[in-house]
């Protein structure tokens, strides 16, 4: 039987929302193995004077598998 844990994480990319995706992804996956999926919950940003897009935030629910054992593999 395969269980799945979902944890929430946020992070930005002054580049684009495809980016702070990566940026997230990349954090997590320093710490959490066996990702499988995530889900974007929420997407805001930041506009400068001109009304141009300056900064992305992504909130993520971000799933993973639970080993069965304690192994450090």
């Amino acid at each position: 039987m395969i269980i799945s844990k979902t944890v929430r994480l946020s992070g930005g990319s002054s580049d684009s929302i495809e980016d702070a995706i990566r940026t997230v992804l990349a954090r997590a996956a320093v710490t959490i193995r066996d990702i499988t999926r995530f889900d974007v919950v929420h997407v805001s940003g930041q506009v400068d004077s001109a009304g141009v897009p300056t900064d992305f935030e992504v909130v993520l629910d971000i799933t993973f598998k639970v080993r069965e054992s304690m192994s450090r593999e």
